[in-house]
């Protein structure tokens, strides 16, 4: 099968000035090509003010690039915003995108069965993409619902009418989706790599057992939506024995180290591979994220696959894969109360019950390797 994927996030090389994020369409195509199906990913790069002084508008007629990717063939698009705030390129960009897009698919000389738009509100003009008459998934996000709800979001809502099928991260997505049409939707999850799947016998072993001190770890990046700070307060204020690692990098690092206050509970790693990431969840008993927003994240995942219990942010992208006290846990962002509140009910579990939610976590990882997902949204549009 053909696909083509469509998407704002992509990794590049760096010469490429590309905005680092998510890795999870790109765990998507790979899976897809692991597959055997051949995959095509055009990536819609928005460079904006005050960024053209800088690239002495370069690229306000958009400039295109080619490269490869871990094998997937990437064709990039950047082009300019010379409106603040406005996300998507305007009329007479997205006129000259579609034309090389004609262009791509004759060089390639195929047209996709499947295609998938990540983070769609962001092609809005883009109509390329339901030009070779074959179902079109539109991959929505948060950042999509905060587009809708800007000034602009009348355009935006007239375009995506157009898509077969929405498919939404999570609950606040979906009703962002449902004020626009209610129509049927589809949820659409990422997975994590089979590699990063624990030895179920040794997960089983390791939730077997009553951790003393409890080992809390939290991976992500230290920036202000992920709240790391509330897990340090809350640490300092739990009634038992733990030690929380804090595995990232950010431009909070210098005011969290310092909020630490050099506790000795408290430790730091930097920036770490997704493997060694991974292997420091391996050694921990409980996973913590309390972010706000959050779309979905793939972290999550990777943790209940190395058997820690695992707490989300309640109504945020884990809400409903996460069902409260039954394969982890849910609470409130930003609350260093509900931080120590849920800590403390994790360490009061008895021995049954912490074994069965670690079991169950793992057994919702295990459930949501790549190419499983992957082979989920394929058949979605069918």
């Amino acid at each position: 099968m053909n696909v083509m994927i469509y998407t704002v996030f992509y990794p590049a090389p760096p010469e490429l000035r590309t905005k680092p994020d998510t890795l999870i369409v790109h765990y998507f195509a790979q899976a897809l090509q692991k597959a055997g199906h051949q995959v095509q990913v055009v990536l819609l790069s928005v460079s904006r003010l005050p960024c053209i002084l800088e690239n002495r508008f370069r690229d306000i007629l958009p400039s295109e690039a080619d490269y490869v990717y871990e094998g997937v063939p990437v064709h990039l698009f950047r082009f300019q915003a010379l409106i603040p705030y406005l996300n998507y390129p305007h009329r007479w960009q997205a006129a000259y995108i579609n034309s090389r897009l004609r262009v791509l698919k004759e060089t390639l000389g195929w047209k996709p069965d499947k295609v998938f738009v990540h983070f769609p509100s962001v092609f809005t003009g883009v109509t390329e993409i339901f030009a070779d008459g074959v179902p079109v998934l539109g991959d929505f996000h948060n950042m999509d619902i905060s587009i809708l709800n800007k000034a602009h979001g009348k355009k935006v809502a007239a375009f995506i009418k157009e898509f077969d099928t929405w498919g939404y991260r999570n609950r606040r997505v979906r009703q962002g989706l449902e004020a626009v049409e209610n129509r049927n939707m589809a949820p659409v999850y990422s997975g994590i790599d089979v590699s990063l799947l624990g030895d179920e016998s040794s997960v089983r072993a390791k939730a077997k057992k009553t951790p003393a001190p409890m080992r809390i770890v939290y991976a992500g990046q230290l920036i202000p939506l992920k709240n790391v700070d509330v897990l340090i307060r809350a640490v300092k204020n739990l009634s038992f024995d733990c030690h929380l690692t804090i595995v990232g990098d950010g431009p909070e690092a210098e005011r969290l180290h310092a909020l630490a206050g050099g506790v000795p509970e408290i430790s730091f790693t930097g920036r770490l591979s997704r493997e060694e990431t991974v292997q420091k969840m391996g050694e921990a008993d409980v996973f913590i994220m309390l972010s706000s927003p959050e779309s979905y994240g793939l972290v999550y995942l990777e943790a209940m696959a190395q058997g820690c219990i695992t707490v989300a942010s309640r109504g945020e992208g884990f809400d409903g894969l996460i069902v409260d006290q039954e394969n982890g846990f849910l609470e409130e962002p930003g609350s260093v109360e509900a931080a120590v509140r849920v800590l403390e009910r994790i360490h009061r579990l008895d021995p049954e019950t912490y074994r069965s939610i670690v079991e169950k976590g793992y057994a919702m990882a295990a459930s949501m390797t790549e190419d499983q997902t992957a082979r989920r949204m394929l058949e979605i549009n069918v």
